[in-house]
């Protein structure tokens, strides 16, 4: 079974059972209904509502574990919140922020071809599929490990080189070792929101991001002057993850 999936069987098993336990108080109630002469009303309700807190303690349960195993999880799929979709025929085209600063670039090349081509084997790519933006790359440290992975919105997250992460249905955040955000990506109905920091296995590295000043972008490139990336990219998300997964830092979003 694929980590940080449950079985569909069990699940169909888990929702057949609190079918039957709703029937069956409901039956109960009925048939105590019309026979009340015979069955004493305290037994209806007593049984009907023995059955019914079955049912909703095994809601209850069933809530628990979805997020212990949510917790769990690092491995997912970005998607928009609504379901605005963006039509090729409308000569729309994928876009990214760099994060919420309002830089913004329209790829108006070939599908697939890479907006920015970072290092020899890594680039940044965004296209629009089934109306909606996508996204893929890869965030390696400073080794040139892996630590987080884009493809076409799939997320998939090296736990033995993070630190942390936290995120949505819309958005993904990771943060390294050293518990630095290297990725932020947020999805939007018409555009990427997208911050990273970017190394190759020789320690060189490229950053993408927002401005810290809040407005506008910057990319950031090491080298003999500028041996550090010195971005530093702002959480989104509130951490530790356990203890608030999925909540974002500035309630207006």
């Amino acid at each position: 079974m694929p980590f940080g999936h449950c079985s569909t069987a069990a699940l169909d098993g888990d929702n057949e059972m609190k079918i039957i336990l709703v029937v069956i108080a409901v039956i109960v109630a009925v048939i105590g209904i019309y026979k009340k002469d015979s069955w004493p009303l305290w037994a209806t309700l007593g049984v009907s509502g023995l059955l019914l807190i079955g049912a909703i303690v095994q809601v209850a349960v069933e809530i628990r574990e979805a997020k212990e195993a949510a917790k769990l999880k690092y491995a997912g799929t970005l998607e928009q919140r609504s379901r605005v979709l963006l039509s090729t025929r409308e000569n729309a085209v994928p876009k990214m922020e760099l994060g919420d600063g309002g830089t913004i670039f329209a790829f108006t090349g070939p599908q697939g071809q890479p907006l920015f081509k970072i290092f020899d084997d890594n680039a940044l790519i965004i296209i629009i599929d089934d109306g909606q933006v996508k996204v893929s790359t890869i965030i390696r440290n400073k080794a040139g490990t892996a630590v987080a992975e884009l493809i076409n919105n799939e997320w998939k997250v090296n736990k033995n080189n993070t630190f942390d992460r936290n995120y949505s249905k819309d958005a993904i955040e990771v943060k390294d070792n050293t518990g630095d955000i290297v990725l932020q990506v947020k999805v939007l109905d018409d555009r990427i929101q997208f911050q990273g920091k970017f190394y190759d296995s020789n320690g060189k590295g490229v950053a993408l991001g927002k401005h810290e000043s809040g407005k506008g972008g910057i990319i950031e490139m090491t080298g003999t002057r500028h041996p550090q990336l010195e971005m530093k990219i702002e959480p989104i998300f509130q951490y530790p993850s356990d203890n608030h997964l999925g909540e974002f830092r500035d309630t207006r979003r």
